[in-house]
């Protein structure tokens, strides 16, 4: 079987790195960081995935709701 990806964003770290979200057979939630430079191009093994139905999403967007509370107050 193979598997089905869809990019829904990124977001750029610096000049030659960028944080990709993509979404794993409708189910898994990708987070990494994508290199594209002379020698290589494509995903490392910084990142994270998320199984979206298992409630550990939840949990993790109630986290992301608490670390925006704390930059806001660095503001």
């Amino acid at each position: 079987m193979e598997r089905e990806y869809k990019e829904i964003g990124k977001v750029t770290l610096k000049e030659e790195e960028n944080l990709v979200a993509t979404l794993v057979d409708k189910e898994k939630l990708d987070l990494r960081v994508w290199m594209d430079t002379e020698k290589y191009k494509g995903p490392t093994k910084r990142g994270v995935r998320f199984y979206l139905f298992d409630g550990i999403w939840d949990e993790f967007r109630k986290l992301i709701e608490k670390v925006d509370k704390e930059v806001e107050k660095l503001e």
